[in-house]
């Protein structure tokens, strides 16, 4: 399998505020790059850099629940708007506005009938999810 694309990381005061996904050119901090690129060959379940995790209360709520979903697995846009009190349609909005793919891995929530959506394209998500699926 190869990556999609390029990755950009930008930090603030030592800690990682965003991650895009299909950037024009890989750059960031390299023990940070370096982590992203261990988990996309397979060799890293989690990360250990620090974040500063920017969002409205729900954003991060959503966020927060998503991140419990373990490696190699996915859950729907239903199950995390059950267990939040809200609907699948706003899950995917906080979702879409999510500042750090692959750390808070809203790869792994999908639609009842397919893949759902994703911010770096539907490419990145295929990817993402068959490598945990792969590795897991």
């Amino acid at each position: 399998m190869r990556v999609p694309g390029n990755i950009s990381v930008q930090t603030e005061n030592g800690k990682v505020v965003k991650i895009i996904l299909g950037s024009n050119e890989t750059e960031g901090p390299e023990e940070i790059l370096r982590e992203i690129e261990e988990y996309l060959s397979g060799q890293r379940k989690s990360f250990s850099f620090q974040v500063e995790i920017r969002g409205t209360p729900f954003q991060k709520r959503v966020w927060e629940e998503v991140r419990k979903i373990p490696y190699g697995e996915t859950k729907t846009y239903s199950e995390i708007a059950k267990k939040l009190g809200t609907s699948p349609r706003a899950v995917g909005q906080a979702l879409s506005k999510n500042p750090l793919p692959l750390y808070i891995p809203c790869h792994r929530v999908v639609s009842k009938k397919g893949l759902g959506g994703f911010s770096a394209g539907l490419e990145w998500k295929k990817y993402l999810i068959d490598l945990e699926r792969f590795r897991k």
